[in-house]
């Protein structure tokens, strides 16, 4: 199942680029398609297939996949992930979500992060992502203990359009 998500998702990913970067959109304006990658580890959580796309008129970002340390992560009752850009003592959230165990029993860390798309960028200098692009873990566990575990994110640009000279005519 792993697999089949890996490949649908180059699949997508690839299809995207295609689509944006091949045709013209608009009159004479080619669209900017930026495409990131993210991902980070510490002795508690780690982050990997995360991905930002940006382009003329979507912004969505694939919060990827988590992994605990299943000693750290024991009992757990609650728990919220957010992924966050940490700019001028200030966050940005761009993902976040939440489970809550009402039933008095526990429930597992998250594996997937989630999707969210729409207007979710709020800095406008992404060249510095890579300084503020965080994860944040917090739990709750059945004695009602709460701990936060927070990890900057790494952050590689995969593509960007090139900008696409105009047409020279060979006649």
């Amino acid at each position: 199942m792993k697999k089949v998500r890996t490949i649908l998702f180059a699949l997508v990913t690839t299809a995207l680029f295609l689509a944006g970067c091949g045709s013209p959109f608009g009159k004479g304006k080619e669209p900017s398609l930026k495409v990131y990658s993210f991902s980070g580890e510490n002795d508690f959580i780690s982050v990997s297939n995360g991905v930002i796309i940006l382009d003329d008129e979507d912004e969505i970002c694939y919060g990827g996949n988590l992994k605990v340390d299943p000693d750290e992560f024991v009992d757990i009752a609650a728990y919220s992930v957010t992924i966050y850009l940490d700019g001028n003592n200030e966050q940005y959230p761009l993902l976040s979500n939440s489970v809550v165990d009402l039933s008095g029993g526990t429930v597992n860390a998250p594996r997937d992060i989630g999707k969210i798309a729409g207007d979710i960028i709020k800095n406008d200098n992404i060249d510095q992502w890579n300084d503020t692009l965080w994860i944040e873990v917090n739990t709750r566990d059945l004695n009602g203990e709460e701990d936060t575990y927070q990890l900057q994110l790494e952050v590689t640009e995969i593509t960007a359009c090139p900008e696409v000279p105009p047409h020279v005519s060979n006649g």
